[in-house]
């Protein structure tokens, strides 16, 4: 039995190491590269700034602008900026929200609540411009 139980601790610890180890922090240049003058595609989840799960768009101007498609179909405007590592962004429309991390998990990155630490968006694909002619 004490085998067993200790086979399962090991087991357990490698996991939280292995799942830990999967998820990489995106440096501020990172970051910058992969959203500037971009559309990305996002699917949204509980912890995001509309509280709603579904599908957007957000389009990051190079210029620092931001457009925002929801999952309800509201368009958001407003800006983008990266600090110390971190995505921050602010849109009138939308409430005032902290700074947090991207993180590349496998294939997919991630946006992670500066607050929550949950996750707020997962970005399925990006394209060059302005995709949707968002305004």
């Amino acid at each position: 039995m004490h085998v067993i139980r200790h086979s399962a601790a090991i087991i357990v610890a490698s996991i939280c190491v292995a799942g830990s180890a999967a998820a990489q922090q995106m440096t501020g240049e990172e970051i910058r590269s992969f959203l500037s003058g971009k559309t990305a595609y996002v699917q949204t989840g509980t912890a995001s700034a509309t509280g709603t799960i579904g599908e957007g768009a957000i389009y990051y101007g190079a210029d620092g602008t931001g457009l925002y498609r929801t999952p309800t179909g509201a368009i958001w405007h407003g800006t983008w900026t990266v600090k110390d590592n971190k995505y921050c962004s602010e849109y009138k429309e939308g409430p005032k929200r902290p700074c947090g991390p991207f993180e590349k998990q496998g294939d997919t990155v991630v946006f992670i609540d500066g607050e929550t630490g949950k996750v707020r968006i997962k970005i399925t694909k990006t394209v060059p411009g302005n995709a949707e002619n968002l305004k």
